[in-house]
């Protein structure tokens, strides 16, 4: 299935793709400490590789990813997270762009605090639909869309198997060494592998991606 990278097209392009398939992904992540073998980005990145795999599946243009994240490890070295408030504001800037040129189903994955991003996601999409009721807004995160383990993990198990996946030359599990490297993450990150990675990854995109046509068709009546 052919999908276009947002920034990429021209605005002629962005038109063209638009007629093709009126889908559109927006990846938002953060930035934020992650322990000391994963990068300050992991949530952005994760929310990107996921978006872009499931437009393989679907068509559709995927927006540049986002690194402002809300709520999350603030005090922690590194981090660099906006306001719930900012954030929202950002988010139905994004959503009102979109909506305003008629984009007909816009999907908004986080790969960052989905129990509180994505339900601030939700809400906003929820928002922007009464505005721009001709658009369908969903939210869709790459843990809750996962069909048996919807749950999501801090720099434990998961998020170190899905960077070793997706960025192997981003973790540097050499660093879990004395108690202290496990400040702030989840104990399990020792058993993260790519294998283990990969197939959640999968099993999410696959999951989400059947969501997602589900929705498109039902817009095409």
């Amino acid at each position: 299935m052919t999908y276009y990278r947002y920034e990429e097209l021209t605005a002629s392009q962005f038109a063209e793709a638009l007629h093709e398939k009126s889908l559109v992904y927006v990846p938002v992540g953060s930035i934020e400490f992650h322990g000391p073998h994963l990068p300050l980005g992991m949530d952005t990145i994760h929310a990107y590789a996921f978006c872009v795999r499931v437009a393989q599946e679907t068509g559709g243009i995927v927006l540049p990813p986002t690194y402002w994240g809300a709520i999350g490890h603030h005090d922690w070295p590194g981090s660099a997270l906006i306001s719930a408030e900012t954030f929202r504001a950002w988010l139905k800037d994004v959503f009102r762009s979109l909506g305003q040129q008629g984009v007909k189903l816009i999907v908004a994955s986080t790969g960052h605090h989905p129990e509180v991003q994505g339900k601030a996601i939700a809400e906003v999409a929820q928002e922007s639909m009464t505005a721009y009721p001709l658009s369908q807004f969903l939210a869709l995160d790459p843990f809750s869309t996962h069909p048996t383990d919807p749950t999501a993990d801090h720099a434990g198990k998961k998020e170190t198997s899905l960077m070793l996946a997706i960025r192997p030359d981003l973790v540097h599990m050499e660093t879990l060494v004395g108690e202290e490297a496990f400040n702030g993450i989840w104990p399990d990150c020792v058993e993260g592998t790519a294998a283990f990675g990969a197939a959640y990854l999968g099993a999410s995109v696959t999951h989400c991606a059947a969501i997602v046509q589900k929705a498109w068709d039902e817009l095409q009546g």
